[in-house]
């Protein structure tokens, strides 16, 4: 009932020209009013002749000296300011302990997710069980700063990597997924070590074999048939040298890519047991831990 009159109110001391409540407002002959200014525009631009009411359109010759009209000033500038004064108190932030008497919250804290006037904070501030606690000024978005992946946590922190705002659990998860990341580096890096050292021994043996098949190339210029049986039986053994190490390839690869899953099993297994006992002891100073997250 009071949203419908406030709008019924709205209707009646809104300019027609610019929508907005009445300023300064005059009244015209036939009994409609304008803001000064509107009506100082319109007959700037009109080119009516004479001047038409833009509400009922009915004609008057030339507007002049047209009186204030104060009374409607005096209301429309009193509901200008119970509007404002409604949308201050909408956007107020009100103490969750005493709803009664809608007083103002002085912080919010975002341990217990709830916001304090100034009564009600005395005891965050003196018991010692609110130690660690951290108020912020007063939020109106509790509810909106829940984290969407664990609901038990508020948004408190910033990641700078994936910038967006996280929680305790999301923060120690990134930290962990990255030392995971940095293992894995690691075990890849070995891997590409050791298959270049292996290839650059199989380069050695192949140049090795060429110069073998030159030299016997050169002893076997004269029968054709040898010829072709040294070339074949090099070629065979080039065959068996690329079968070898093509082998050895598979079987080393395999064995690190194993090392490999092990390392990220494990970390991930004590992520876990780091999560599940940091649940009821949130990090203190995750924001100052390499850079990984800044505090809100």
């Amino acid at each position: 009932m009071e949203d419908t009159d406030q709008t019924r109110w709205e209707e009646l001391l809104r300019c027609t020209v610019c929508h907005d409540t009445f300023k300064d407002p005059r009244q015209l002959p036939c009994g409609h009013s304008m803001c000064m200014d509107c009506l100082t525009k319109l007959l700037d631009h009109s080119t009516d002749s004479p001047f038409r009411c833009p509400d009922c359109r009915a004609d008057f010759g030339q507007v002049v000296e047209l009186q204030k009209s104060y009374a409607l000033a005096s209301i429309a500038e009193d509901f200008r300011l119970i509007k404002k004064r409604r949308e201050t108190l909408a956007e107020c932030v009100y103490c969750d302990c005493c709803p009664e008497t809608k007083t103002a919250a002085f912080k919010s804290c975002l341990k217990c997710e709830v916001s304090l006037c100034r009564e009600h904070m005395k005891d965050h501030l003196e018991l010692q069980a609110f130690t660690g606690h951290p108020l912020v000024d007063p939020l109106s978005d509790l509810l909106e700063r829940k984290c969407p992946q664990h609901r038990d946590q508020v948004l408190r922190y910033y990641c700078c990597s994936s910038r967006r705002y996280v929680c305790n659990m999301c923060a120690l998860e990134s930290k962990q997924l990255g030392s995971a990341s940095d293992a894995s580096a690691v075990l890849r890096r070995q891997l590409t070590d050791y298959m270049d050292q292996y290839f650059k021994t199989l380069q050695q043996q192949m140049n090795e074999s060429i110069n073998a098949v030159r030299t016997q190339h050169e002893k076997l210029k004269g029968n054709p048939l040898d010829r072709l049986n040294g070339v074949t039986v090099v070629l065979l053994s080039l065959w068996f040298i690329v079968l070898y190490y093509a082998y050895h390839y598979s079987v080393e690869n395999q064995t690190l890519a194993d090392a490999l899953e092990r390392q990220q099993s494990r970390v991930h297994h004590i992520y876990s047991s780091i999560a599940g006992h940091m649940a009821d002891h949130p990090l203190k100073r995750l924001s100052e831990d390499e850079g990984m997250v800044v505090s809100l």
